[in-house]
């Protein structure tokens, strides 16, 4: 991807504080729960903010919570906010949803917050999570084979059987089986435990894994220069995710970012909403 199509890291900053605030209007009115996750939940700790090289905000939510928010952002979330779901985007294949940007196009922009709902999960039950981790993954790339197919993505499997398996099994799932099937998958343990699980995050599902104390009451924290709601217990997520070390920085060549693309959205004005996050 060119630079020159690259957003400006201060102003992505910007839009994402914008978003975050939208997303609070919400969850605060309704008294909704909700957590930094990974990178978001270091910036906080680390350096009180977004980490200076990273261009996304992640977020999580108990799952009882997940489908409230859903509803409550399709009913009140301003044009051109919109929160990409499964239920309400055939063609999108996370397991998680996404907090984006409409452009002037009617295309959901690079730029969001990815909020994860993250699911009861018993460590001790060490077969039962490996199936679920395996039947997780065959339904996202099963998805997003198909999805790329229909010309809404780009996907190619990495080896010929992997292709001929994905080809033979899109064609006999249509989309809304695939997503049945996969939350029953990602909700299938009904034990009481004193743990959660993350699926949609981009590490191991076993460091995933949170002690629900670790939860706790959320806690209002500052972020930038305004705030973010987290764990009560931050440094629990950040060891299971980073180590002991959490708070030292990675060398320059480990610092990446995911690379947004700028967008043309003529029914939000930058200037306006930078005065409005006070940046």
């Amino acid at each position: 991807m060119s630079q020159q199509n690259l957003m400006d890291k201060q102003k992505a900053k910007v839009y994402l504080l914008y978003l975050l605030r939208k997303l609070y209007d919400i969850t605060e009115a309704n008294n909704i729960p909700i957590y930094s996750s990974g990178g978001t939940c270091l910036g906080m700790v680390r350096h009180k903010g977004m980490i200076p090289w990273d261009d996304d905000i992640d977020l999580m939510i108990f799952r009882e919570d997940y489908d409230r928010l859903v509803a409550l952002c399709e009913r009140d979330l301003p044009h051109p906010l919109k929160l990409r779901t499964r239920q309400n985007d055939p063609y999108f294949y996370q397991e998680f949803c996404k907090l984006c940007i409409v452009d002037d196009f009617g295309k959901y922009t690079d730029l969001s917050i990815d909020i994860f709902p993250i699911d009861n999960s018993n460590p001790k039950r060490k077969l039962f999570r490996a199936t679920q981790n395996f039947l997780k993954t065959q339904l996202y790339h099963i998805k997003m084979y198909k999805v790329s197919k229909l010309g809404y993505d780009s996907y190619e499997p990495d080896s010929f059987i992997k292709k001929v398996y994905l080809q033979l099994f899109s064609a006999l799932l249509p989309l809304k089986t695939i997503d049945k099937w996969l939350l029953s998958v990602l909700t299938a343990d009904k034990s009481k435990s004193d743990y959660v699980v993350n699926w949609g995050a981009s590490y191991s599902y076993k460091k995933a894994t949170y002690l629900k104390s670790a939860f706790g009451t959320p806690q209002k924290r500052p972020f930038e220069n305004t705030y973010i709601w987290t764990e009560e217990h931050p440094e629990e997520i950040l060891i299971k995710l980073y180590g002991k070390d959490y708070m030292t920085p990675p060398p320059k060549d480990k610092q990446t970012d995911h690379g947004v693309r700028d967008f043309t959205c003529s029914a939000l004005d930058y200037e306006i909403i930078k005065k409005e996050v006070g940046m």
